[in-house]
């Protein structure tokens, strides 16, 4: 159990396998279809990408991260191709844009910015439960040190939401929080950094609502908040 839970994508998967199978219990089957295609179909592209242009051997569970939260955000009921399309524009920005060895932007959410810039209904269909995403996120934040992304985000997206009188918890999406912002190598280290991360795409996220509302305001404050990680890198982590 140990060795399992060391390698902190282990818990992020049980967690997506946990509420995919609470969704498509009230889905049709077009739905259990569509996460399967995209978890495989992004796996498959990583594998390729690592085998022929990188000549690495992986097993790829950072890419089948990606595909359930593409495939389980993107409306289910929406054209295969448009699944196909930014499923691999998700593992092909992982490879592309990077920084000092690393990749700038969360993938599944690079390619759901995308999405949004073109229209494309979500759903965020996978986002089943919100009590298990709680009380497992909880320990994926504490276990990835992480608290401090979560701090700043909560404390700008919500203060300014209540000081016009508006219900923060109404908008929230909790599997953004606890799963989408805190993803390791895109959102960064240290108190100080994962604070101004969090607080950047709270405040983001606020100001989307109030002014862009139209476009998803999560899926946009993290990737403008991705964008600032090249600054942010210059902050020393506190170990």
């Amino acid at each position: 159990m140990k060795k399992y839970l060391t390698d902190k994508r282990n818990p992020v998967i049980f967690l997506l396998c946990v509420l995919f199978l609470i969704k498509a219990t009230q889905s049709d089957i077009r739905f259990i279809f569509w996460i399967f295609s995209g978890v495989f179909l992004a796996a498959g592209c990583d594998v390729l990408i690592k085998h022929f242009f990188f000549h690495q051997r992986v097993f790829p569970k950072s890419a089948i991260i990606s595909g359930f939260i593409v495939s389980g955000i993107i409306n289910y009921t929406e054209p295969w191709l448009v699944l196909a399309v930014f499923t691999i524009l998700a593992i092909v920005s992982k490879n592309l844009f990077r920084f000092k060895g690393k990749h700038i932007f969360n993938p599944a959410n690079f390619a759901l910015f995308l999405a949004t810039l073109f229209r494309i209904p979500f759903t965020w269909g996978i986002e089943s439960n919100i009590f298990v995403i709680i009380v497992a996120g909880l320990y994926i934040v504490y276990s990835m040190k992480k608290i401090p992304h979560v701090l700043g985000f909560l404390l700008f997206f919500s203060i300014p939401l209540m000081a016009q009188q508006i219900n923060p918890i109404s908008l929230v999406s909790f599997f953004f929080i606890f799963i989408m912002l805190i993803e390791p190598k895109t959102s960064g280290f240290g108190n100080m950094r994962g604070f101004i991360f969090g607080s950047i795409t709270g405040l983001t996220s606020f100001l989307m609502f109030k002014y862009l509302p139209s476009y998803d305001i999560f899926v946009t404050s993290l990737f403008i908040a991705n964008a600032f990680s090249p600054i942010l890198e210059k902050l020393k982590s506190e170990k």
